[in-house]
């Protein structure tokens, strides 16, 4: 995490890249310049056991993603918290990224990053696919104490998880106003399950 290697390196993507027959792990942290050239990354699946994944597991406050495209699996074991399709960790820029693929965790799950935290900024992202986790689940961040602008979802969320379904006629006051158990999935959104800064400009058009 105090790693410095990539201060000041700017990596510049020619191709597309195919991971389907790559041992690939998360890269562990970036606080560089990765310009994806609206290339595309496919085939990326992670099933490490533990949290903050995604195709980096911390982009720091010096890191700047943009015009990158992943599509893949994330489907972690463990504790499986922060999880999400371009960063797990984000406290950089991550600008004109796009992730469409499958996502499934506990805590902390977006599209494009798991938490987006004070210094981070998502701008003009857009998700497709599926997302299933329990608690903070938003399409496009799980947590957002950043900035999120100019986003659009397309994600499913919690739409195949049986244990989220519940009738409107099981509502009462006692079950609204009861504090919340280990089991039940709370906080989340189209956009974001919980954000507590700026969320700018955004649309969601899946299911929730």
């Amino acid at each position: 995490r105090l790693d410095s290697y990539s201060h000041h390196l700017v990596v510049v993507l020619d191709n597309d890249i195919d991971l389907s027959n790559v041992d690939f792990h998360s890269i562990p942290t970036f606080g560089g310049v990765l310009e994806g050239g609206h290339h595309t990354i496919t085939g990326l699946t992670l099933e490490d056991e533990g949290s903050n994944l995604g195709l980096f597991r911390y982009l720091q406050s010096t890191a700047v993603v943009r015009n990158l495209t992943v599509e893949g699996t994330i489907s972690p074991s463990g504790s499986r918290n922060s999880i999400g399709g371009i960063a797990g960790n984000n406290a950089g820029k991550i600008i004109n990224c796009h992730f469409d693929g499958k996502l499934t965790g506990a805590d902390q799950l977006g599209g494009i990053a798991g938490i987006n935290q004070l210094t981070g900024l998502i701008e003009k992202c857009t998700v497709n696919g599926t997302i299933i986790g329990n608690h903070f689940i938003g399409g496009i961040a799980g947590e957002n104490p950043g900035v999120i602008r100019d986003c659009e979802s397309n994600a499913e969320i919690n739409t195949t998880s049986e244990q989220n379904s519940i009738e409107i006629s099981d509502i009462t006051i006692d079950t609204l106003t009861q504090s919340e158990s280990a089991n039940t999935v709370t906080d989340v959104g189209g956009i974001t399950g919980f954000s507590s800064v700026v969320v700018r400009n955004c649309s969601n058009h899946g299911s929730i």
